[in-house]
């Protein structure tokens, strides 16, 4: 007999009993031999919106599903570099378990907008969808004759207890600190507690929402084996300064990980995440296109890897470019950049030297090797980085 598999897509921010009850109902009615939970890495439907790094949020799903008989976890999406669309997925899951029967299951307003979704036909070409009705008053047979009508394929109903919470009302209860029992397995309250999520204390000073251990293993997924290795060399380098000269260490080490997550994103990626959240790009960024990664990096440190300390995002943000009122985490993460182990140019010996005694003669070196450097190979040269030589001159004249 074939195998009956489940799949239950969602960005799960969190994942709440409305999704537990429908998986469990999805099982029974079709006789299902498991259900995956797959978590939304990069979902193209949530552009422009501010949602929990994937790891945390896949870490809630594993949480719910533990001692769950027949649920499962999967991480498929959250592994995956690129946007997550649903045809994707399933033909990849088609090809992994041959000739299993595929179930995938989605709310009701989902089908409604199904015609809309990247290459529905093949979703429809790869499993049975189960959808779960909206509410009591809504027309969900009607609904699906249409779309069968409309799209072909094998489309069925769901009967399962209704539950009318969302997760965006589950976040707001949490964010003004009201009770989530009851709305959210028990687990991933338990979860939500210790990661300090949906709360104003998560986002204390030097903290996040992912681990460094959850950090890295995502960052390595989205740099190439070298910028990895540089990342983590800028890091080094960014604590060694930020003990020498009094800086938070924590941040140093952080900031100086993340300053490149977006550098192995080609142009046209790093333009569509600064799109997606709302990050300003002004016009010289068509003349300077290299410096483009640090503030698309900024975008990805604060909405995809959970960085909500404005000092921490400001420091990769002006790593390529500097500005005109840097502070000393600003110079730290510029300069660790430039002197990492796996720097080799003439003059990075002389910075490496600053470095270790100086942090202002440090960061004034590195600034005036970046200018000599770009105009002496013709290159356009950022408003952003004359500003902050302009400050360093004006503030040596006023002293």
């Amino acid at each position: 007999m074939k195998k009956r598999i489940g799949i239950l897509g969602g960005t799960f921010d969190p994942i709440h009993c409305g999704h537990m009850i429908i998986a469990r109902s999805a099982m029974e009615q079709y006789k299902l031999d498991e259900v995956r939970f797959m978590t939304g890495g990069n979902p193209p439907h949530k552009k422009g919106s501010d949602i929990t790094p994937a790891e945390v949020r896949h870490g809630m799903v594993k949480s719910a599903v533990e001692d769950e008989p027949g649920f499962i976890a999967d991480d498929y999406e959250v592994n995956k570099e690129t946007y997550s669309y649903t045809a994707e997925t399933l033909t990849a899951l088609r090809e992994k378990y041959g000739d299993a029967h595929l179930y995938f299951i989605i709310g009701e307003d989902s089908l409604m907008d199904l015609p809309d979704w990247h290459e529905p036909e093949v979703i429809l070409d790869n499993c049975i969808l189960l959808v779960y009705p909206r509410d009591d008053a809504s027309d969900t047979d009607g609904l699906i004759n249409e779309r069968r009508l409309m799209l072909g394929g094998d489309i069925r109903k769901i009967d399962a207890p209704l539950f009318g919470v969302s997760s965006t009302e589950i976040r707001e209860r949490a964010e003004t600190g009201l009770s989530i029992k009851y709305l959210v397995p028990e687990r991933v309250i338990k979860y939500i507690n210790e990661k300090k999520l949906y709360t104003k204390e998560g986002q204390r000073s030097g903290e996040t929402a992912m681990d460094e251990k959850e950090m890295k293993k995502k960052l390595a997924r989205a740099l190439k084996k070298k910028r990895y290795k540089h990342s983590i060399g800028v890091s080094r380098e960014a604590l060694r300064m930020a003990r020498l000269f009094g800086a938070d260490e924590k941040k140093a080490y952080i900031a100086g990980l993340l300053h490149d997550c977006a550098k192995c994103f080609d142009k046209e990626e790093q333009l569509e995440i600064c799109r997606k959240y709302d990050v300003s790009v002004d016009k010289m960024i068509e003349y300077c296109p290299a410096v483009l990664h640090a503030p698309a990096g900024a975008a990805l440190a604060e909405h995809e890897y959970g960085i909500s300390d404005p000092e921490m995002l400001d420091a990769i943000r002006y790593h390529t470019t500097a500005c005109g009122n840097m502070s000393l985490l600003d110079k730290i993460i510029y300069v660790a950049d430039m002197t990492e182990p796996g720097r080799k140019y003439d003059g990075v010996e002389l910075l490496r030297a600053l470095s270790a005694k100086d942090m202002d003669a440090a960061y004034r070196e590195a600034l005036r090797q970046t200018l000599t450097f770009n105009i002496e190979k013709g290159a356009i040269v950022h408003p952003n980085t004359l500003d902050a030589w302009n400050a360093l001159l004006i503030e040596n004249k006023d002293k």
